[in-house]
């Protein structure tokens, strides 16, 4: 179990695990146009807490010996599914 925890899984695990907290605040909580709910906030608090775990494989990938390329493009598709979904939520409240 444990030799299947390689960095890329334990990435992709954060994302999964972020996403699906969000959604689960988004639908648990109440909010409205005036004072979004908790998974609002999770999905606008989630750009620097990905930035920084981004960063940190950034410089491991430049500096280090480990190849972080396959962490760095889950963090390009993590980006991307942000943005589709903050999109999507700002055209369903109009």
């Amino acid at each position: 179990m444990l030799s299947k925890l390689t960095k890329e899984n334990f990435a992709l695990g954060f994302y999964i695990v972020y996403f699906l907290t969000a959604g689960i605040c988004f639908e648990v909580f109440p909010g409205d146009q005036d004072n979004p709910n908790m998974g609002i906030a999770l999905m606008y608090l989630f750009i620097p807490i990905s930035l920084v775990y981004f960063m940190a494989h950034l410089v491991k990938q430049l500096f280090g010996k480990g190849n972080y390329a396959k962490c760095i493009l889950i963090h390009g598709v993590a980006w991307g599914a942000l943005f589709i979904l903050l999109i999507t939520f700002s055209v369903s409240q109009k």
